[in-house]
């Protein structure tokens, strides 16, 4: 492949890897959300026992639902992490893949230049040969 198909290639995975940042950002935002919900519901059972008294079932069943979705997100945040720093990987990679391709465009380029530079001086020898 050339440099500017590699090029394209990174861009590409470097934008996919702002992606999976992204969905990792959000994934662990909720996940502070409910663990901040689940302080909150504590809290409220250890400073009122009134609210103990009148709402056991529903703070409970509401308790148990906020750590089923920690649990759950918990997983979707381990899955996330996974799946961005592969593509980290893949980003350095491709930037590798970029790295190589410019020195051989680099190692190409000189190679002409020399040549260039050869013809030059042994087309000015056959000119001045007696």
């Amino acid at each position: 492949m050339n440099w500017k198909n590699q090029r394209r290639i990174l861009a590409v995975h470097e934008q996919l890897h702002r992606i999976e940042v992204g969905r990792l950002s959000r994934l662990e935002r909720k996940a502070r959300e409910l663990k901040d919900e689940e302080a909150r519901i504590v809290e409220c059972l250890d400073g009122n026992r009134n609210l103990i008294a009148l709402f056991p079932e529903v703070v409970l069943q509401r308790l148990k639902a906020n750590i089923r979705q920690q649990q759950d997100l918990r997983n979707e945040v381990d899955r996330q992490t996974e799946v961005t720093l592969e593509q980290a990987k893949r980003v350095k990679q491709a930037e590798r893949l970029v790295a190589d391709a410019q020195m051989e465009r680099d190692r190409i380029m000189e190679l002409e230049e020399l040549h260039e530079v050869i013809e030059h001086y042994a087309t000015q020898r056959d000119f001045s040969a007696p």
